[in-house]
């Protein structure tokens, strides 16, 4: 493979793979072009499918559902903002399994303090709309808790969450 992916990137495709993932639905960031690298030199069956804004991605993800297939979206935490009337009105309540992969902005480590509010209340967001989540707490967990999330997403017919911090997308371990 060309060009090293940081040990969480790797994790979280090995997750969704592991999952069932037949789609992966994006928009795009800069922590997260580290999975979608990987994804298309690790498992090319698996389709990437470009979104221009976040709950245009989760209308595709419920659409793929509904013929027959397992996406996830993967976006930025600043993204799920865009995303409450889509999570609350077409996924949640028709029970659409659309796993998330949140890249974390605003948490410890960000710079721009614009990142900020989103970063702080997106837990309690998740909280009050109903969507579970979890944190990927090390690179190395990062498979199992994105496939137990995914899995548990399908199994349950519910959007949930995995939120990637900022500190573990902005560290260097690669495979």
């Amino acid at each position: 493979m060309s060009g090293a992916v940081p040990l969480w990137a790797a994790g979280v495709c090995d997750g969704l793979q592991a999952a069932g993932v037949t789609h992966i639905v994006y928009v795009p960031d800069n922590p997260l072009s580290h999975v979608l690298r990987y994804f298309g030199v690790r498992f090319p069956d698996i389709r990437l499918v470009l979104a221009t804004r976040e709950e245009e991605a989760f209308g595709i993800a419920a659409g793929l559902y509904l013929g027959g297939r397992r996406a996830a979206v993967l976006l930025q935490s600043s993204g799920v903002g865009n995303s409450v009337n889509a999570l609350t009105t077409l996924l949640i309540p028709y029970e659409i399994p659309v796993p998330m992969v949140v890249s974390m902005r605003g948490d410890a480590g960000e710079w721009n303090p614009a990142q900020t509010p989103m970063g702080r209340g997106i837990r309690g967001i998740f909280d009050a709309i109903a969507v579970p989540h979890v944190t990927v707490d090390s690179a190395e967990a990062a498979a199992g808790v994105v496939s137990s999330a995914a899995r548990s997403s399908f199994e349950s017919r519910t959007t949930r969450a995995c939120l990637l911090p900022r500190l573990l997308t902005t560290a260097t371990p690669e495979v």
